[in-house]
């Protein structure tokens, strides 16, 4: 049945106002319950380890109904975040979640339109993409309040920044495309005398090129240009939004105020905490050492007051003044916080790549070691809290290791202070050359002497080339990484300590089988299990394939086999 004009102007009404609306009661509801599951996570590793006791094995082999919640958490685990799509970047919880958003929007633009009547559903588009802003530039926060809520990382809400992006770009060519059809007539050509409609078409065209140079390929081979592109066009965009639904009658300027308000937050917060970490006056107590520790490896080292500390496993933003103009890389931080110190040293372990890092090894390679203003941004970042874990296995490939060794270093601290369930940890390190074990030869001692005695440790390095016999490493020469020379304190000093290390730790020739050592370490664990992983793609997949391996599927935790919580550092830029 027709609908009388009346009625089309109250649907018309309905679909500009308040559905736009409703997709912001959704990403509250949605934000409050992974808040929800957040807090009872901290309820349960809380719990966890204020009753943690020396378990013996668990009773195995006969499959138990009480296992049977644990086992569907496992095959949602591996469901959800271990299975991927060979040509899509995304876990399958973040491939249905892209789907779940572009249905949402979709379904709100057409339902309701009296037969798709173009009247009722090319402005209704508009009115949804204008109130989307605020959302992608939440997602888009480095301090942001939706990670503290939830938990979630801003690398992780990041990725759903571009994937909101790009489905309203779609949404943006059905309302310039519905909005041209439906005012191609004589009674559109006043419309396109108006000032404010230009600015649509402008910001549509800058969110396009936008787009395309955030693809992967683009974004991580030319990442400089990246940035700065990024930030020319989403000015132009923001301005050119403004004004669009602002100046269009009756103005609908609220539905992207909140952007902007969430923008200042953020740059506010950021540009306090960069004042509070960088001497701006005293440029040499902003400075820094660079070494060349490996053909492929550079080490950064600053010794910076960080007020609150960080989390081993965080990152920060470095800018170097001198060498990259305004450019600013993550790192991840390879140390942990100084209790006894007014400074903490902060190392960054950072693999030579096109670029930045590629201009300054050839610094380094003809003028030696430097000195350099750095200045920090950060601490960013949310690792997974793994103190309720029985069992800790640790997996890095080359650089990898800065986010490993401080998480390590950081779990065994834990442990001795009585704030950690591990009696087992496990440490796998995957390299090149057996040259990277001089700079971390003195962090592996320490580590072994260290250890609580009621803590079984094992640190394992895998040497892909070259032989991995020690006797090799006490006796090869070192690397002619700097143009100074190490004294013979320090060459000797090094073996001294390859030498300590040679009886904490198991070097061995060729890459390591991660299924074996997962699986012998699943089955021989008594409580639950934690795998932290970083290093090149193909050790993640590797890792992620090992663990939806039947040894620790839901038919093994029926039976009595420990969960396994899987966490992957994997920023993408």
């Amino acid at each position: 049945m027709a609908l009388s004009a009346a009625q089309v102007k109250a649907l018309k009404h309905k679909g500009e106002r308040a559905f736009p609306v409703y997709t912001w009661w959704l990403y509250l509801s949605i934000i409050g319950v992974l808040t929800l599951n957040n807090i009872a996570w901290k309820l349960w590793a809380w719990r966890k380890r204020s009753t943690h006791q020396k378990q013996s094995t668990a009773q195995r082999g006969s499959t138990s109904a009480s296992n049977l919640p644990a086992a569907i958490l496992t095959a949602s685990r591996i469901a959800a975040l271990r299975w991927r799509l060979p040509v899509v970047p995304m876990n399958v919880l973040e491939i249905l979640m892209t789907i779940a958003y572009i249905l949402v929007l979709f379904c709100l633009e057409f339902t309701s339109t009296n037969g798709l009547q173009i009247a009722l559903w090319a402005d209704r588009c508009g009115h949804i993409v204008a109130i989307q802003f605020p959302l992608i530039v939440a997602l888009s926060w480095k301090n942001s309040l939706i990670s503290f809520m939830t938990g979630i990382s801003y690398e992780k809400l990041n990725l759903f920044h571009r994937v909101c992006a790009r489905v309203n770009l779609m949404l943006v060519y059905v309302h310039l495309f519905g909005t041209l059809y439906a005012l191609g007539g004589a009674g559109g050509k006043q419309w396109f005398h108006d000032p404010y409609t230009y600015c649509g078409p402008v910001a549509g065209f800058s969110l396009t090129l936008l787009v395309m140079i955030s693809t992967a390929p683009v974004r991580k081979r030319f990442y400089e240009f990246f940035v700065k592109a990024h930030m020319l066009l989403v000015t132009i965009i923001m301005i050119s939004v403004t004004f669009h639904v602002t100046l269009a009658p009756p103005g609908f300027g609220f539905y992207v105020w909140p952007a902007f308000v969430f923008w200042a937050f953020d740059r506010l917060v950021r540009f306090g905490r960069w004042i509070v970490l960088n001497n701006l006056f005293q440029p040499r107590k902003s400075s820094g050492q660079i070494d060349l520790i490996s053909d492929d490896t550079l080490l950064f080292t600053v010794n910076r007051h960080i007020p609150f500390g960080w989390y081993a496993g965080q990152h920060v933003f470095l800018s170097l003044p001198t060498l990259g103009r305004l450019q600013s890389h993550p790192f991840t931080i390879a140390t942990i916080p100084s209790s006894d110190a007014k400074k903490d040293e902060l190392v960054f372990i950072v693999r030579v790549r096109e670029g930045l890092t590629k201009k300054i090894k050839q610094h380094i390679m003809e003028f030696g070691s430097c000195e350099t203003p750095m200045f920090l941004d950060g601490p960013y970042g949310a690792p997974p809290d793994i103190t309720p874990f029985s069992t800790c296995v640790f997996i890095a490939g080359g650089s990898g290791i800065s986010y490993t060794l401080p998480r390590l270093e950081e779990l065994l601290t834990q442990v001795i202070a009585k704030n950690a369930c591990a009696s087992r940890v496990v440490f796998v390190w995957v390299i090149r050359s057996r040259a990277h074990l001089k700079w971390v030869a003195s962090r592996f001692s320490k580590i072994a002497a260290s250890a609580p005695s009621d803590v079984t440790l094992v640190l394992n390095v895998h040497i892909t080339g070259g032989s991995p016999q020690v006797e090799d490493l006490r006796d090869s020469p070192e690397a002619d990484v700097e143009k100074d020379a190490s004294v013979d304190d320090e060459d000797t000093k090094s073996k001294a300590e390859l030498d300590a290390l040679a009886e904490g730790l198991v070097i061995t020739n060729g890459r390591p089988d991660v299924f074996k050592i997962l699986e012998a370490e699943v089955n021989a664990a008594v409580g639950p299990v934690s795998v932290d992983v970083a290093g090149p793609a193909s050790l993640l997949s590797d890792t992620r394939k090992a663990l939806t391996g039947k040894f620790a599927g839901p038919g093994g935790v029926m039976k009595g086999t420990p969960t396994v919580q899987l966490n992957i550092e994997e920023f993408s830029m």
